[in-house]
């Protein structure tokens, strides 16, 4: 079974720009995304590439991990320029075809050979920003064993624009392709990488109530994934909403509790003030307090390796 990933937080930055790379650090995420594509103008596009190799150990050093996202219309030049040794994703976006998914894993097959990288180690996020993508949801998924998790886009301008509706509303446009991809993760075992609706009729992406908002509504049903963000506001909100709360352990805990009292008796489920516990709840008990223990122990990682950061830097 697969390692099980705590990423509830993550920022995407363009890689041409060093405040935001050098400070990546300090922002407490789970993953950081070195863009190569939108947030990087045309004609820095090349200047890009050179950079990435020592972005990755920059911006993982304290405890994040390094990501990418390429240009869907460079695909062979731009992954040649991202696989290094510490990069873990690689994000492609407006993934229409299965074919796309096999034609980046086979370059990075190659790659991971010739520079040392050990087999199979990074992912392919292969992202779903267009109508084609969407009709295309389940072959996509399956393409490759490089796609680990999966979902379609929850907001975003190129399905917005590929689709002809507004972004910013009150409604949930983007309710069908979010649907398809998470009935493709699953029917796949792939981790699913979705959140409910939360309105956003401002377009702000620095909201950190918003950002709370949503990530403690995905909590409550069930998502463990956050898909980050553009501001470093919303990271805090990502980290605090996806991990369960003292209350949710202590339910847990009296969950298993309960069912407990079970074992030894002809009896396969229990009502205790009004709520029925049994196999069902005691399995739901189980995997949150895991996923607690998991954030917990990803918390104790980027501090540790913050602190590490920070000590190399008084000592110099």
């Amino acid at each position: 079974m697969a390692e099980r990933k705590v990423r509830r937080s993550g920022l995407t930055m363009p890689v041409v720009t060093p405040r935001f790379v050098d400070n990546a650090w300090r922002r407490g995420c789970d993953f950081v995304v070195i863009d190569l594509e939108d947030s990087v103008p045309q004609h820095l596009k090349a200047h890009a590439r050179s950079l990435v190799k020592d972005a990755i150990p920059n911006v993982s050093k304290g405890g994040a991990e390094a990501f990418t996202r390429i240009n869907h219309d460079h695909m062979v030049e731009d992954t040649e320029a991202v696989v290094w040794p510490g990069l873990k994703r690689i994000k492609y976006p407006k993934t229409e075809h299965a074919s796309e998914v096999r034609q980046l894993d086979e370059i990075i097959t190659r790659l991971e050979k010739e520079r040392g990288i050990e087999p199979g180690t990074i992912e392919i996020d292969a992202s779903i920003e267009t109508a084609v993508g969407v009709a295309n949801v389940l072959a996509i998924a399956r393409a490759s064993p490089r796609v680990r998790e999966f979902g379609a886009t929850t907001g975003g301008y190129d399905l917005s624009r590929d689709l002809g509706v507004e972004m910013f509303v009150d409604f949930d446009q983007f309710v069908y392709p979010r649907g398809e991809a998470e009935l493709a993760a699953r029917t796949l075992g792939l981790g699913v990488r979705t959140a409910p609706f939360v309105a956003n009729t401002t377009g702000s992406v620095s909201d950190p109530n918003r950002a709370l908002r949503q990530a403690e509504a995905a909590r409550r049903c069930g998502l463990r994934l956050g898909g980050g963000g553009l501001n470093p506001a919303v990271v805090d909100g990502h980290n605090v909403g996806l991990t369960p709360t003292g209350d949710d352990v202590h339910d847990a805990k009296s969950v298993l509790e309960e069912y407990a009292m079970l074992e030894g008796t002809s009896e396969t489920w229990i009502e205790i003030e009004g709520r029925v516990i049994d196999r069902y709840e005691a399995e739901r008990a189980r995997e949150l307090l895991d996923w607690a223990a998991l954030c917990a122990a990803r918390n104790k990682e980027k501090e540790e390796a913050v602190a590490r950061v920070q000590q190399g830097t008084e000592k110099k």
